[in-house]
């Protein structure tokens, strides 16, 4: 990776010489601390030490206009979860077919939530990052092409955008591939309000090991079972509602996110989210409710007899394990301060309380220097 950094370096060098293109940096970073107030569960990541590399990150973004319309961005993020081994989060061309319209093309970011467009700048908004029960996709970029419009009607900025693509990844110890994402988001600012709806839907194959969970219902008269534990091709579907209400002394947030997985175990998510914020000259406080809730599909699952034989029972004792592990409510709340006071850092500290079915409430600890430069 760091040899494909070096190249990138060089190539740009080579732009500028030869193009006289200008190139502006920036970046952003966040250095966080937090632990867990219990030592027997894991909350956001964190356990009863304490950790600094769970949450911190730097970015860095690289923009040239290479005029006639067209523009590059790559932007390298490395994060400290990952032992800080950089990758490319942006690596895109955009061409502007008129003043409100643009196409890019290359790896960007593809805007699932209301906080999407600046996901990893934490400097923009409240919280050390959104909450992690509500903003759960495991990926965040994609590589295809995106149309983005932007025009007014009276006094109302609208933004409509189409994106598609591929994108293949790993979480902890599976991989995963997903197809034919299409995602169309609309969002409108009127004011201090800015409202936001999209929908999104893609193909996902991925291992979530349990292959021999999988393969030993396929030898059952019940392989249907088998084929909703495996992810294989799956059709994903999800929705998204926003609203932020800002008039810079209050805040306010509100989010939805129903999504589906068509007969998978992930099944069905419904988390949603309300934050509200006052500001008090340099210092902002919050305070925030939400739900995660999950309910893993078992439809095929529960067509099979109970007491049919003993390795069924089994079988069938080791999957409803399985389920009940994919299906929760998480009721979660925060409280937080954010004091601003350097031009372009900001100082943010957090309690998060997570409601865990059987382990009870449970917290975390996060503080966090933020940053823009």
């Amino acid at each position: 990776m760091k040899k494909q950094l070096i190249a990138v370096a060089v190539s740009l060098l080579g732009v500028t010489h030869s193009a006289n293109a200008e190139i502006n940096f920036s970046g952003f970073g966040s250095v966080v601390g937090g632990i867990a107030t219990d030592d027997e569960v894991t909350v956001r990541g964190y356990t009863d030490d304490i950790e600094f590399k769970q949450g911190s990150f730097f970015a860095l973004q690289a923009y040239s206009d290479l005029t006639d319309g067209l523009t590059a961005t790559v932007q390298v993020r490395a994060r400290g979860s990952d032992d800080w081994e950089p990758e490319f989060t942006w690596a895109y061309l955009s061409y502007e077919l008129d003043s409100n319209w643009r196409i890019q093309a290359g790896r960007q970011r593809i805007p699932l939530y209301l906080y999407s467009d600046y996901l990893d700048v934490s400097y923009a908004y409240h919280w050390i990052s959104p909450p992690s029960e509500v903003y759960k996709a495991p990926f965040d970029s994609i590589d295809g092409i995106a149309s983005i419009h932007n025009f007014t009607v009276g006094d109302a900025n609208l933004d409509l955008r189409l994106y598609y693509g591929q994108e293949d990844f790993e979480a902890g110890a599976n991989s995963y591939e997903i197809n034919n994402i299409i995602s169309a988001v609309a969002s409108v600012n009127y004011g201090w309000w800015t409202f936001r709806s999209s929908y999104t839907q893609f193909e996902i194959t991925g291992e979530l090991g349990l292959g021999p969970l999988v393969d030993a219902w396929s030898a059952t008269p019940f392989p249907q079972v088998g084929s909703d534990l495996d992810v294989n091709e799956d059709d994903y579907s999800g929705l998204e509602v926003g609203v932020i209400f800002d008039n810079q002394d209050w805040l306010f947030v509100a989010e939805y996110i129903p999504s589906s997985l068509d007969n998978g175990l992930i099944g069905d998510y419904t988390p949603w989210m309300v934050s509200v914020g006052k500001r008090f000259g340099s210092a902002q406080i919050h305070a925030t409710v939400g739900e995660d809730k999950v309910e893993a599909y078992d439809e095929s699952f529960k067509q099979v007899p109970l007491g049919a034989s003993a390795e069924l029972d089994a079988l069938i004792g080791a999957t409803q394990t399985v389920i009940d592990n994919n299906t929760y409510t998480r009721p979660f709340y925060s409280v937080g301060v954010r004091w601003d006071f350097h031009p372009s850092v900001a100082l943010k500290v957090e309690y998060t309380n997570v409601d865990f079915e059987g382990a009870g409430n449970q917290g975390v600890i996060q503080t966090a220097l933020v940053t823009v430069f």
